[in-house]
């Protein structure tokens, strides 16, 4: 979701999206090319490491794991799949949505309302059902400086008086993170510029933590409600399945390995979190149930031991996946 203005913003979002282009040409390149050579020399790579054929980038997949993670507190051997309803939209429904963020302008398709200036727009997905209110000039230097801007505990009850009197604050709400999203002024380090405050409402469905969920309130200057997504499906229980262990959600993800990089061909990768959650698909694709999944958080370290990046990895949980899923 793309809620900041400015054509400086926009100049910057379409070099960087040219050069991840780019980028994406050069990574295809050397895919191409390492497989070649791989032909060429007939050889094998140890299995402990070897190139990753569907990550679609140049790099390797490490099967060197160590499981920190404490003792799951799960021990359901059941968990129920739910079934994922069709999202309604309506014209009378992005009208209503129009209204509460005071958006006026031609309704188009019955999903998409842009205000005469195009500086403000509500947009719902005819898939997933997902809102998004974007108001283009902001945050900007002029509103929205950290001078101007809430404290986090601020811009939490903010967001979430303006959901409720809405009624746009939805049942199974877990938590409330803040993510503050800054400008800097170029060239002087650490300044900041402007910026706008995200507040994010993370999702638990019967006890389980939803994956993927996304419900944010974006605050700017004086409190101002200046950009709001959506991607909160509902659901009607379906059928329980039985669900695997932890120990056996880890030696399936060390079976097919995590991505470390094209530099870190020797890399360990240490799982420090792991537990049960469902996993939804992002707004744009299409979802017909909800399953359960292991997810396993941690950090790829080099062979000096020093911290490459994070991973975040989901494995499938289901002991066996039904054919009724499977087909839908």
């Amino acid at each position: 979701m793309d809620i900041s203005g400015g054509n400086g913003k926009e100049i910057i979002i379409g070099i960087l999206l040219f050069a991840v282009i780019l980028a994406g040409f050069a990574c295809l390149q050397f895919v191409q090319s390492d497989k070649a050579q791989s032909s060429n020399n007939d050889t094998v790579e140890p299995t402990d490491t070897q190139v990753s054929e569907s990550s679609n980038v140049g790099g390797w997949v490490s099967h060197n794991l160590v499981l920190n993670a404490p003792p799951s507190k799960e021990s359901q051997d059941s968990v129920m799949v739910y079934r994922t309803l069709s999202p309604v939209v309506t014209d009378d429904i992005t009208l209503g949505y129009a209204k509460i963020f005071n958006v006026t302008g031609i309704l188009k398709n019955d999903v998409v309302i842009q205000s005469e200036n195009n500086r403000y727009a509500i947009e719902i997905s005819r898939i997933s059902g997902s809102v998004t209110y974007s108001d283009y000039k902001r945050p900007n230097e002029k509103q929205d400086a950290p001078e101007f801007l809430p404290s986090d505990e601020e811009a939490i009850e903010i967001a979430t008086k303006f959901l409720k009197e809405n009624d746009l604050y939805p049942d199974g709400v877990a938590n409330t993170v803040v993510q503050r999203e800054n400008a800097y002024t170029v060239g002087k380090g650490d300044e900041v510029y402007f910026g706008e405050i995200g507040v994010w409402y993370r999702r638990s469905l019967n006890d389980i933590k939803v994956e993927g969920t996304q419900l944010v309130v974006y605050v700017g200057g004086g409190g101002d409600i200046i950009g709001y997504y959506a991607n909160w499906r509902e659901y009607e229980p379906y059928k329980e399945y039985t669900v695997i262990t932890l120990d056996k959600a880890f030696e399936n993800l060390k079976s097919e390995g995590v991505y470390v990089g094209k530099d870190n061909k020797d890399a360990q990768v240490y799982i420090d979190d792991a537990y049960l959650a469902y996993h939804t698909k992002a707004g744009a694709y299409t979802e017909n149930y909800l399953e359960p999944v292991w997810v396993f958080k941690g950090n790829v370290m080099n062979e000096d031991n020093k911290l490459v990046t994070d991973v975040v990895q989901y494995v499938p949980a289901l002991a066996e996946e039904p054919t009724k899923l499977v087909s839908a």
